[in-house]
């Protein structure tokens, strides 16, 4: 099997012998949870060492935190071709959907339009809000037609629509939407556009001018290579004043004096940033994040797409169904298989159990996800294939 791959091969050897997993593995869950390099759990473990040994109050060790914040929150922008003020570090893409479904004081009769391939994540905060205050929540069906999508889209727009959340990339078939379509709606139409990019950071291009939206969001611990428990979040500097913070703290004020009482929030994206954060695993994650970078967002994008062009080769002569619809050079990292006689639960546990292939049920239980990312290679993709055709 020959790849297309932009990466050569020391650098995806190099980064295959810094994960620990694939010694025991075949990993293809980056979509759910990724393998972390050893180099980055080294780290945030010496971080929390250093911290437990001489307290996390040491204020030498406080400024040295917050200055590897800033330079995660630096090297997140330039990553994003965003301004550092307008990146924040986050624990969850829920958070974020849930900051800011607050922000934005909906009333009722008031519509969000989401995609019907949303995560959890990005639904449950919506319907909390139809259910407590009466909004309405629509959803677009996704089939990767962009042009079909685009046209829904414009059929479920009212006068009532405030926001548009959806998915860069689907998680459950990896379907890529058009973001960069349905941000130039929403800003004809004064509607905010909020992207889950938990599929998409780290395995392919997000350029935020590009694409156009107001708010971005996305965890570590998928295919940017990091810690579970912690993220960033992208919000557009002049959205900044619009999207107030859901609350405050520590950390989310530039100035505070009591008594009289005087607040001045942080004149950037900092002002979401508040209470205490897991300042380790923040630091920690830099490593990978500079992995990340060294490889090219758009080398892995290539390889990624080259990875799942020959799984879709490999499975040409099986008979089960592929659920995620080939949309040519935009093709994401994930491929799903779907069956008509098993679950995808018990799909994922043969795949496990008899081949040491990590990767999950998905498409209602439906179908099995495969995830392949820039450290995976022809060996992952044959024993997907192997473990498919003892399935079918």
């Amino acid at each position: 099997m020959s790849l297309n791959s932009p990466i050569n091969a020391e650098a995806v050897r190099s980064l295959r012998d810094d994960i620990p997993a694939l010694r025991h593995f075949h990993c293809l869950n980056s979509g759910g949870v990724s393998s972390m390099p050893q180099s980055t759990f080294a780290r945030l473990l010496a971080l929390q060492e250093k911290e437990f040994v001489y307290t996390g109050a040491h204020p030498d060790i406080r400024a040295d935190y917050e200055e590897q914040c800033h330079s995660l929150r630096r090297e997140l922008a330039g990553l994003l071709g965003a301004q550092t003020k307008e990146v924040a570090l986050i624990r969850a893409v829920s958070e974020v959907v849930s900051f800011v479904a607050s922000a934005l004081t909906l009333n009722p009769g008031d519509q969000v339009i989401l995609s019907s391939e949303e995560h959890k994540s990005g639904y449950l905060p919506w319907l909390a809000l139809r259910d407590r205050l009466g909004i309405e929540v629509v959803a677009i069906e996704a089939t990767g037609n962009d042009e079909q999508f685009i046209n829904d889209l414009h059929q479920a727009i009212t006068s009532n629509t405030r926001a548009i959340c959806i998915s860069h990339v689907t998680s459950e078939r990896g379907i890529v939407l058009p973001i960069d379509k349905v941000s130039e709606i929403g800003r004809e139409q004064e509607i905010v556009t909020i992207v889950d990019a938990a599929q998409s950071f780290g395995a392919r291009e997000i350029n935020v001018r590009a694409l156009g939206c107001d708010v971005i969001a996305f965890p570590a611990f998928k295919w940017g290579l990091g810690p579970y428990g912690i993220g960033a979040m992208y919000v557009r500097q002049a959205m900044q004043d619009r999207l107030p913070p859901p609350g405050s703290g520590s950390g989310a004020a530039e100035q505070f004096d009591f008594p009289p009482g005087l607040i001045r929030l942080h004149p950037s994206a900092e002002r979401y940033q508040y209470g205490a954060r897991p300042y380790a695993l923040f630091a920690g994650w830099r490593i990978s994040v500079a992995r990340v970078a060294n490889l090219g967002l758009a080398n892995i994008q290539k390889r990624n797409a080259s990875l799942v062009a020959e799984a879709r080769n490999a499975l040409q002569d099986i008979d089960s169904v592929l659920v995620t619809p080939d949309q040519g050079q935009k093709n994401s990292g994930i491929i799903s298989v779907g069956f008509s006689e098993i679950s995808g639960t018990t799909a994922a546990e043969h795949c496990l159990r008899r081949h040491q292939i990590l990767c999950r049920r998905a498409h209602n239980d439906t179908a099995v996800r495969f995830c392949f990312h820039a450290f995976n290679d022809a060996g992952d993709i044959d024993a997907m294939a192997t473990a498919i055709h003892e399935l079918v």
